[in-house]
């Protein structure tokens, strides 16, 4: 494979203007890998029309069987070396389209080699009754690709629970959507969001779903004793795909405003801003229902923002490394308001501590860097492309 020759065309269900953690993570990607000698395109949904990146293709109106023609397509035009497939399930509409994908290619004439990046294992819907139809869609999409890229200890296990998958998977972690802020101008910012001189201020930052735990964090706060905190909702909106938490979104914007605690909610935030509003928060906490996980963007964001993050346990058999409970997060038990009150009070009453966990989080979190990430997919397109041409050539 010449240097020329270093083309990758992403398949993303979203993609900026479109609100998404996928879409923002696939922007920073292909931006970081621009730097370690790859090109990439992206093909989208048209949704994204308005983005004047000559990159984008919003050629998709629905992920459904008419969707790999349009990859066939686009992988030709952009003479793609391989295609990589941005997966999560509710971005793709739930159709089993996406998940026959390196099939569907190879029968259209395609011979690219398909990576794909599980950002979550859930199963596409389908159809009523699917039942078991629904694991098996993801597991074609896996068995179909030439190599599986996860973002967290816990999916690789899941997919290493075959031999044949484990081989081919790799952990690399997600880094921020957000960029870096150095020169937070503390005051102002504060200002800003309706912070009061001396008041302390709780952030939190991501969609309003139901496994954030939102509810959960607006009762800890309730409980907490004398004079509470203000809580800043830095996003706070569902991303654009997102089907699945309408109507847990409405009912925790009608807790929120119904809550006696005092509330900031920003909205959405370009991405300056966002990070802005976070670098001057007292502490974020992320009370993740079902733990936390590196596959969450808001994590990465939070934990690299200069402010101190209390989150939930991960869930067994994950991990949170290199971050470490008591040293660079704090961690309570997930599903438990006592708990994250008892650990929002502990941290409020310490500043020693929060700066403790300040220091040691942007230490760690050097290996969510943006330039490793990318210098980690490079390195496995080469692979990748490499035995593609041999095995092509030996044919």
């Amino acid at each position: 494979m010449s240097l020329a020759s270093r083309r990758v065309l992403f398949v993303s269900g979203e993609y900026p203007p479109m609100h998404g953690g996928i879409g923002d993570y696939s922007e920073r990607l292909v931006c970081a890998l621009q730097q370690v000698g790859w090109d990439a395109a992206i093909l989208t949904s048209r949704t994204a029309g308005n983005n004047p990146d000559p990159r984008v293709l919003p050629w998709i109106g629905r992920w459904d069987w008419s969707a790999a023609a349009e990859v066939a397509r686009a992988a030709l035009e952009t003479e793609a070396d391989v295609v990589h497939v941005q997966y999560q399930t509710g971005a793709f509409g739930m159709h089993p389209a996406v998940n026959l994908l390196p099939q569907l290619l190879r029968r259209a004439g395609r011979r690219v080699p398909v990576v794909t990046t599980f950002h979550d294992l859930l199963a596409p819907y389908l159809f009523p009754k699917a039942g078991p139809a629904r694991q098996w869609a993801n597991r074609a999409l896996a068995l179909g690709s030439r190599a599986l890229i996860v973002t967290n200890e816990l999916d690789r296990l899941a997919l290493g629970r075959s031999p044949r998958l484990g081989r081919r998977t790799v952990l690399i972690p997600i880094g921020s959507n957000l960029p870096s802020i150095t020169d937070a101008d503390l005051l102002t910012g504060r200002a800003a969001l309706g912070i009061t001189d001396g008041e302390r201020a709780i952030g939190f930052f991501g969609f309003l779903t139901a496994n954030k735990g939102v509810d959960l964090l607006i009762e800890a706060l309730e409980q907490l004793p004398g004079h509470r905190p203000r809580l800043v909702v830095v996003g706070g909106t569902l991303g654009e795909t997102d089907v699945a938490n309408g109507t847990y979104h409405h009912r925790i914007r009608e807790r929120l405003e119904a809550s006696s605690v005092p509330i900031t909610a920003t909205g959405y935030l370009p991405p300056d801003d966002a990070s802005a509003a976070l670098a001057v928060l007292d502490l974020i906490v992320l009370p993740f229902r079902h733990g936390a996980s590196l596959r969450s963007g808001s994590l990465i964001a939070a934990v690299r923002s200069g402010a101190p993050v209390l989150t939930t346990d991960p869930s067994p058999g994950d991990s949170l490394a290199p971050l470490i409970a008591g040293e660079s997060v704090w961690l309570v038990p997930p599903g438990d308001a006592a708990s994250l009150a008892r650990g929002i009070d502990l941290l409020l009453v310490d500043r020693a501590l929060r700066e403790r966990l300040r220091g040691a989080a942007g230490a760690a979190t050097q290996a969510f860097s943006w330039n490793a990430i990318a210098e980690r997919h490079a390195d496995l397109y080469a692979r990748v492309v490499g035995a593609h041409e041999a095995v092509s050539g030996a044919a």
